[in-house]
């Protein structure tokens, strides 16, 4: 072996670099469970003393109240409420190799909602602004006035707005069609001036499902950015909802913020504050008859320690932040001075004046520039609402006060102010240039300052836009806004043409990199508000979770051992590489950042298979070579050299179908492929030189290796059983265990789980904690929800609490109006538990979109599509005959649908889930690549028999073949039928199917890989003239 030593090297970096990615998620887990420990004391404190002092409610640290007498639920929310306080104080806090606990939380694996949970929200979508942004013209008072009555009654009553709108609309004028308010180009286009009042109802309507659909795409687009991998999102239409759930979340507070914005840039004219610093005069002083005197004169008084801010303005055409353009040589620590000072002068202001700071110049007067003043964050709410109630005396329109979306300081040590700004709104409300008209963004660097900014280009109907926009007001300033927040307010020194524009100013490189990101999912087609937020318990149950993660240990070491008993000395290398592999494959999940889910566990099983076999095919060709009379050294070299070509072969088609599902697949089948791609290549770097490394540093010390164990020794030597000569018979089991499937699949069908076909939810509080009792429920409900003589779909999950469980199912799903009946079905099902459960309550209940959808299951299909097509165009090229690949595809289809009969056959039947849900189809895939894996080998031992005995007749060629890899074919169908099997014993319920799935497929795949594929091939290819006389 060549280049040793930067192997060794390599091999140790690898294994270095992958320990200490690992290691954050050890730490982090430790953060975790010592806040854990800290908010239980503190909690336990907080009760004590509710009860000691006989307090009906007391404050947690996020502000909320709690009743531990009264809310069986308190202890838990007060537990989760202080280790969030915790954590947070911790975000900043170096814990590791100057690693801030943030950092940790970044570089660590997450578990996804299938085994770990995490948070839930949900998003309504406003139908208010739907309906205002479809207008004609909002402030037409024959708009405005029903608008106004319907969002009363809506915020008051409820109900469904666009009815309200058009209820209020016919009492006010009941001769008016609705069609006037709406009579835009775009809604005439599609429902004309002439639609009737109901028509105008349904094209609101319209809009509002669209929406809704649109508001789903940029979800996932916004998840998809901010790594969180696999989320569930469902639709209800009816209330204008998302309800989205989000594995492994680090940082709910990111996650909320970038979830309600609108993410719609909207430029608009800044008003300089020597245009409207009139405004502001009554409002800074006390309205004192007795003591009358001017702002000028109340100003003038507080010169003498007052300083000015520079109204230097960058001059080029970029944007650039408001906060830039101050000049921080002129502190306003005078200026801004101390509320506490007790004077005359500060008597006089009123609440406004001390809690807004003018920006003024020299002469006491405002500035030429749109930054109008400052408070502190704390006194912006109560600035609004004053300010909201003079421009609503004074009639002031087409005029929107909106703050800076950073903070300035003035000195070094400054307290931070928002800036506020006054921006010229058309009279349609709608900006000349907004989020329609950006094409996309990146973080770019500003040339004349270096500074970290946002570089915009925009459509072409933006870009002819902005140039009007930019000449028509040449000297004035542009506020860039989105979500009612000033990022910047430059001075437009000429017209900008040719669409690109910067923003840039004060932003760090996360910053900037959100905001892009933002900016490239899209705009909200109207704004979401989030009025519920929860964290979720997993999908499997905790209990499962951890009892999975266990049987998986134990049934790594089961393989280990294994390895030994059959290899000896050899298997303890294998060993050494099948560990080095699983280190790897978390150290890249760690550093990529991913969200380990079942799914990706399947393809750890794979890949452990895959290990597994590489490792077989080097040990049972060095066996080869040693039973020829070779040396060790020798033997060593030519078995690693006659089994690359099986590894290559086995693992890049493997890969190749990855890749198309990392590709075209979402969900759980993206989960899949990302951790195969990356076991793919981790696997075959351990078998193939790690554990070679290991072989020649160790015969170079004149120690030798065995490859059996004296009870192993001549297993499967000299076997001979005769598959070609039975290959009919293998081909009549096969067509009807095939056929039998397919009937099956018609007739009695598969289960479909609530994933697929939607539902009912509800959220459901018990007397007593429940929270390690998910499965027991999900039986219980299961027992006694019957449909059509089955089980019903039934999910349930912890939320917030172990008094809280959701529970979903899709009971009476095709039934109308059933909501009722489920409802009582549930909580009767429920009631027979209430001796463990205490009573059962319903607090809330909604219907939900199926969460698989159309996309997943398109992409599903195409990803399927593309594999078959890769998978054959491979095996042709390699093997330089079509029927290899026909062979392999029809192996394939038979593996998968004997898998899918048997649970057509076996649901409802057998004492487990086997419904046909998400982590169903990661099941179904990994069948499908074991399969692959498996026929490519026994189909590149084929190959070289055929081409090193060309003398003796085909087909008994192609049986010896097939008998040399037996040993192979057994040994690493057992390893991994070994973990599955493990698994299956030793897991409560939650999995059972799945694994089931795993089981069945691994079996179906060996016996098609050698009773299907290679003799249909033995079939297909023509003998030649000697074979057919032999």
């Amino acid at each position: 072996m060549r280049n040793k030593g930067f192997f060794w090297f390599f091999t140790i970096l690898l294994t270095v670099v992958s320990i200490y990615q690992i290691t954050f998620s050890f730490i982090g887990n430790n953060i975790e469970n010592e806040a854990e420990k800290l908010a239980i004391e503190r909690t336990d404190e907080l009760k004590e003393k509710a009860t000691s002092s006989k307090l009906d409610s007391v404050k947690l640290p996020n502000g909320t109240y709690v009743n531990f007498k009264e809310n069986i639920e308190a202890y838990d929310i007060a537990k989760a409420a202080y280790v969030n306080e915790i954590l947070k104080g911790k975000n900043d806090d170096e814990v590791f190799l100057g690693n801030t606990y943030n950092d940790v939380k970044e570089k660590s694996i997450s578990l996804g909602l299938d085994l770990k949970g995490g948070m839930s929200v949900t998003l309504e979508l406003s139908m208010s602004d739907l309906v205002k942004n479809a207008a004609l013209n909002p402030r037409d008072l024959k708009f405005k006035k029903p608008f106004d009555q319907a969002l009363e009654k809506y915020n008051t009553v409820g109900g469904d707005f666009i009815n309200l709108f058009a209820e209020a609309h016919a009492e006010l004028y009941p001769d008016r069609d609705l069609i006037r308010e709406f009579s835009t180009e775009q809604v005439v286009s599609e429902i004309t001036n002439k639609a009737t009042n109901d028509e105008v109802k349904n094209y609101l309507r319209g809009l509002s499902e669209g929406a809704l659909d649109g508001v789903e795409t940029i979800m996932e687009n916004r998840i998809n950015q901010f790594g969180v991998a696999q989320p569930n999102i469902t639709q209800d239409n009816d209330k204008n909802r998302l309800y989205i759930e989000l594995p492994g979340v680090k940082d709910q507070a990111t996650v909320r913020d970038r979830l309600q914005s609108t993410a719609n840039l909207e430029f608009f004219i800044a008003i300089k504050g020597n245009a409207i610093g009139g405004f502001f005069n009554d409002l800074l002083v006390e309205s004192d008859d007795s003591e009358e005197e001017s702002l000028e004169e109340l100003l003038e008084e507080e010169e003498e320690d007052s300083a000015t801010v520079d109204n230097q303005i960058p001059e080029d055409s970029t944007l650039t932040d408001s906060a830039d353009s101050l000049n921080n040589d002129d502190s306003l620590e005078d200026f801004l001075s101390e509320e506490e000072e007790e004077d005359t002068t500060s008597a006089k202001l009123s609440e406004f004046g001390r809690m807004f700071r003018v920006n003024i110049g020299q002469d006491n007067r405002f500035r030429d520039v749109p930054q109008l003043g400052y408070s502190l964050s704390e006194d912006t709410a109560r600035v609004n609402e004053i300010i909201s109630k003079k421009a609503e005396e004074s009639m002031l329109e087409n005029v929107r006060f909106v703050w800076s979306a950073n903070s300035v300081k003035f000195a070094e040590n400054d307290t931070a102010y928002y800036t506020l700004y006054a921006l010229q709104i058309p009279q349609d409300l709608k900006p000349r240039v907004g989020g329609s008209d950006i094409e996309s963004a990146r973080v770019s660097v500003d040339p004349d300052d270096g500074s970290i900014g946002v570089s915009v280009s925009m459509t072409a109907r933006g870009s002819e836009e902005w140039g009007a926009m930019t000449s028509e007001n040449v000297g004035n300033y542009i506020a860039i806004s989105m979500d009612n927040k000033v990022f910047s307010a430059p001075v437009i020194k000429g017209p900008i043409t040719g669409g690109q524009t910067m923003i840039s100013g004060g932003f760090t490189s996360e910053e900037a990199k959100g905001l892009t990101n933002l900016l490239n999912a899209g705009a909200l087609p109207a704004p979401c508000i989030i009025v519920d937020e929860a964290v979720v318990g997993p999908t499997i149950g905790a209990e499962n979770s951890r009892s999975g993660l266990i049987s998986f240990g134990f049934a790594l070491a089961l393989v280990l051992i294994y390895m030994i008993f059959y290899y000896g000395r050899a298997g303890v290398v294998a060993d050494i590489a099948l560990l080095a592999n699983i280190l790897f494959i978390l150290g890249f999940l760690a550093a990529f950042g991913a969200v380990l889910t079942l799914a990706g566990i399947a393809g750890i099983v794979l890949t452990i298979g895959m290990s597994v076999d590489a490792n077989v095919l080097i040990f049972e060709r060095i066996r080869e070579e040693i039973a020829e009379g070779k040396g060790m050294k020798l033997s060593i070299k030519d078995g690693y050299r006659q089994a690359l070509s099986s590894i290559i072969d086995a693992n890049v088609t493997t890969l190749l179908v990855a890749i198309v599902l990392k590709t075209f697949g979402t969900g759980p089948i993206e989960s899949f492929a990302t951790t195969l791609i990356i076991g793919i290549f981790t696997s075959v770097f351990a078998a193939v030189v790690i554990t070679r490394l290991i072989f020649e540093g160790q015969v170079a010390r004149k120690k030798m290796f065995t490859f059996s164990t004296p009870i192993t020794k001549g297993a499967f030597k000299n076997v001979n059983f005769q598959f070609i000569k039975n290959r009919k018979k293998f081909y009549i089991v096969s067509g009807l265990l095939v056929i039998g499937g397919l009937v099956l699949l018609s007739t009695r069908g598969l289960k479909p789980s609530v994933e697929f076909t939607g539902g009912k939810t509800y959220e459901v509080i018990f007397e007593k904690p429940v929270g390690d009792k998910t499965e027991d429920i999900k039986a219980l409900l299961r027992e006694n929800l019957i449909e059509k003589e089955a089980s019903a779909s039934v999910e349930v999950k912890m939320r917030n609490s172990d008094y809280r469980m959701e529970i979903a199912t899709g009971y009476l799903q095709n039934v109308p109006n059933s909501e009722g009946a489920v409802r009582d079905s549930v909580l009767s099902a429920l009631d027979k538990g209430k001796d463990k459960y205490g009573v059962a309550q319903i607090a809330s209940s909604r219907s939900v979109s199926p969460s698989v959808s159309k996309e997943l299951k398109s992409s599903s299909l195409i990803s399927i599509i593309f594999s078959l097509i890769i998978i054959f165009v491979y095996i042709l090229i390699r093997f330089g005959k079509w029927q290899y690949g026909l062979g392999a595809l029809v192996a394939m289809a038979h593996d998968v649908t004997i898998v899918l009969g048997l649970f057509a056959l076996l649901h409802g039947v057998l004492p487990f889930n086997m419904e046909i849900d998400q982590a169903f189809i990661a099941a179904i895939l990994t069948v499908v690549g074991y399969s692959i894996n498996d026929t490519v080998v026994v189909f590149d031992r084929l190959r070289e028999y055929l081409i090193k005995y060309r003398k003796r007749s085909r087909k008994e060629v192609i049986n010896d073949a097939i008998n040399s890899t037996l040993s192979r074919t057994f040994n690493t169908s057992l390893s991994t039928f070994v973990v599955l099997l493990t698994i299956f014993i030793f897991d409560g319920g939650a999995i059972k199917g799945f694994i089931f799935a795993l089981m069945i497929g691994i079996v179906v795949g060996t016996y098609s890989s050698i009773c299907i594929a290679t003799p249909m091939v033995a079939d297909l290819v023509k003998p030649k003239k000697e074979d057919e006389e032999k």
